[in-house]
């Protein structure tokens, strides 16, 4: 379906551009043609009429001009004016002529463009599955080249569509007189296209974000960076492995809490610090150094400096960043297309479709070439330190990964949202160390079809990796799942760092400092949107006008209705041939009547009735028996056209409201249980007599729906404190 909608605005809408500019094209060249021949005429009628002028008693000779008789001279004044026309009405077709043959070269270059970009992608795609080389090369290409063939597409598509509004506006401009709506009517379109011009120049602000669609995005990682003299033990065995494999060793070490064992090449923005790193990083999770043994520890890291040995080496330093990268700046172009006003995110929509399936073309490819790497460093792992330690590793992570993130979700959970007599923990690792000893290792067969953690990668599963090391599953889970003993854990762990206590405490206060930050500006803004509706609102329908008026029409309808047939019997004399049309006509007219005046007096009686009560907690509809919370609805949506109908989407673990008796008399509203749509449909929707424009509901609705939200939220949150 994306590759439709691509071909539909990349290829079939330049291409309509230029079908219609080719329809211009043929009408200017026509009017040149009949302008050439008009002016021709003219000549030979100017030359006939002066030699008339010139001969005596000229004044009393006359001559027919498209069938009207004139006298000479009045003609001679006529054709001169007309030839005065012809000076501005050719130049002005060829203008439009210009226009029409610019209109079918940039619709065309627009459609071969979109073309080219899209058999480019496919082709591209189907070459990066041949080779890893291949496969980095034609990214990078394409990924330097596709930002500029997309800006030259919207360029291009923006000025066809402005050359076709010039040449209809100018092709307004006529010979003879012209009247004061058709100068408005050229000046509107002509104003249209220099709006659209203007909508162009205005897109340009979008032009950096698209030509920069493509660049790496450094990616954020919460953790603590060691220095070799804050952890000695660790970087020593570090390079030792990375010397075994023939690897480079990283330049920064980074200690984190939650996310597994990984290298990368990307920037990386490191926080709480906000520290920029560039280069090769190695992220450790501090935790596993205690938790697994020392040939898993020594496995696991050798897996991981095994994407920079050999062969794997620039693929993992050049290609793995900008593919990463590239995937968190299309977030970053979703969230400003979230932000941005109609026109810039119609702008970036097919950048942000293309992006997509410029990734989509390579992703088979990049989860192919991840697997066999993913393998080759698992035999690297299994080289350094034993096929059944690599093996155990997995198994051990996987096993003890749930059990370790339940923990930190809950101290994360209190720290955020701290109950009475709470003490912040100063030593995160040990104590979770230790809350894990308490608990048994367990396996679940569905976890050998699981893929590690890991921020970038598509890891093969634990049960292909197991079948390619040659262990069987029963030999890595009995290894792997054995019981933590919580003291050698931890003097395993605190045996890599020269001061252990001071790093764990860093930590500790840098990873729930990170949380608690970021919880508090959470509440801050649900408290920013809980204080936006404090207040009732009533909306109505607010048709009174509208029901006078037409009450007015129909009841004289109906007493015309009902003249028509009774005049025939009050004056028969009168009506004798149209007797029957007139009954007929006024029956007609009694009974469209008898089904319109109910509709009017329904616009008069519930015009000012309550339709939607708007209350801090709940939105209240005349219809149903119970004020629905607002905690209930999913999401809103407003439909103009026949009214307005405002939609509201319930939650899927919502109720479904109970429906009083309806009337047809009252502002009801309707539901529909299988699409849980909540659907309130006026005429127009009034707030204290005044109506509502559409941008002002959706704000009024919006508001209240995010206040009602953000209220039961911070309930929840002090219910749960």
């Amino acid at each position: 379906m994306r590759t439709l909608k691509l071909i539909a605005v990349l290829i079939l809408l330049p291409l309509f551009l230029g079908l219609f500019g080719v329809w211009e094209l043929h009408r200017s060249t026509e009017s040149i043609k009949e302008f050439a021949d008009i002016k021709a005429e003219l000549s030979e009628m100017h030359v006939e009429i002066e030699a008339m002028v010139a001969k005596p008693f000229s004044r009393s000779a006359k001559v027919d001009i498209n069938g009207e008789r004139m006298g000479v001279h009045e003609a001679l004044s006529r054709v001169t004016q007309a030839e005065h026309e012809l000076t501005i009405v050719q130049p002005v077709a060829g203008v439009m002529n210009n226009l029409a043959k610019g209109a079918i070269a940039l619709g065309l270059l627009a459609s071969l463009v979109g073309v080219l970009g899209l058999l480019g992608l496919r082709w591209a795609g189907a070459r990066a599955s041949h080779s890893r080389e291949r496969l980095l090369h034609t990214f990078s290409r394409v990924s330097r080249l596709l930002p500029y063939l997309l800006v030259g597409h919207i360029v291009a598509m923006g000025a066809a569509v402005a050359a076709i509004l010039g040449f209809e506006g100018l092709g307004l401009w006529h010979m003879g007189n012209m009247s004061t709506g058709e100068f408005k009517l050229m000046l509107v379109v002509l104003m249209l296209m220099l709006g659209f011009l203007y909508s162009i120049w205005q897109m340009g602000k979008q032009l950096p974000v698209m030509l920069h669609m493509f660049q790496s995005t450094p990616m954020s990682v919460l953790g603590q960076v060691v220095t070799p003299e804050q952890a000695p033990a660790l970087w020593a065995r570090v390079r030792e492995l990375a010397d075994q494999l023939g690897a480079l060793a990283p330049e920064y070490i980074v200690l984190g809490m939650t996310e597994g064992f990984y290298v990368t090449s990307s920037d990386v923005n490191l926080l709480p610090s906000g520290t920029a790193l560039k280069g090769r990083t190695l992220h450790v999770p501090m935790m596993y150094l205690g938790l697994l043994d020392s040939a898993e520890t020594g496995a696991v890291i050798g897996h991981e400096l095994a994407h920079f040995a050999g062969a794997d080496t620039e693929y993992s330093l050049r290609f793995v960043p900008i593919y990463e990268g590239i995937g968190r700046s299309l977030g970053v172009i979703a969230e400003t297309m979230l932000q941005s006003d109609v026109l810039q995110r119609t702008t970036l929509w097919p950048a942000f479709m293309l992006g997509e399936y410029f990734m989509e073309r390579f992703d088979h490819a990049v989860n192919h070439w991840s697997r066999v790497r993913e393998l080759a460093a698992d035999a690297a792992g299994a080289q350094l330190a034993g096929n059944i330690a690599i093996a155990s590793a997995l198994v051990r992570i996987s096993a003890i990964d749930p059990l370790l993130q339940q923990c930190l979700f809950t101290r994360v959970s209190q720290a955020t949202n701290p109950g009475a007599g709470y003490v912040p923990p100063h030593d995160l690792p040990i104590s979770v160390v230790q809350e894990l000893a308490a608990q048994p290792l367990t396996l679940p067969e569905e976890e050998m079809a699981a893929s590690l953690p890991h921020p970038s990668d598509t890891h093969p599963s634990n049960l292909e990796r197991l079948a390619s090391l040659q262990v069987t599953v029963e030999e890595a889970v009995s290894r792997g799942t054995r019981p933590i003993n919580a003291a050698q854990a931890c003097a395993a762990m605190d045996n890599y760092f020269a001061d252990p206590q001071a790093l764990r405490a860093r930590i500790t206060e840098d990873f729930l400092g990170h949380y608690v930050e970021q919880d508090a500006a959470i509440v801050q803004e649900l408290r920013s949107h809980a204080g936006n509706a404090t207040e009732e609102v009533r909306l109505h329908e607010g048709a009174r006008l509208r029901g006078w008026i037409t009450l007015g029409c129909f009841s004289f309808f109906m007493l015309l209705g009902l003249g028509l047939l009774v005049l025939p019997y009050l004056l028969p004399q009168v009506f004798v041939d149209a007797n029957s049309t007139m009954k007929l006509v006024g029956i007609l007219l009694l009974i469209c009547m008898a089904f319109l005046l109910p509709l009017s007096l329904r616009m008069l009686t519930r015009a000012n009735k309550t339709a939607l009560l708007l209350t801090p907690e709940h939105f209240v509809f005349a219809n149903f028996k119970a004020p629905l919370p607002i905690r209930h609805v999913a999401d809103f949506g407003l439909q103009v056209g026949q009214g307005v109908h405002l939609n509201l989407l319930l939650e899927d673990d919502a109720p479904m409201p109970e429906l009083a008796s309806r009337s047809f008399f009252s502002p009801d509203a309707k539901l529909n249980r299988k699409k849980r749509w909540v659907q309130l449909h006026l005429l127009q929707i009034c707030r204290d007599d005044k109506k509502l424009k559409d941008q002002e509901l959706a704000d009024l609705i919006g508001t209240y729906l995010n206040a009602g939200t953000a209220r039961h939220l911070l309930q929840q949150r002090f219910e749960q404190a």
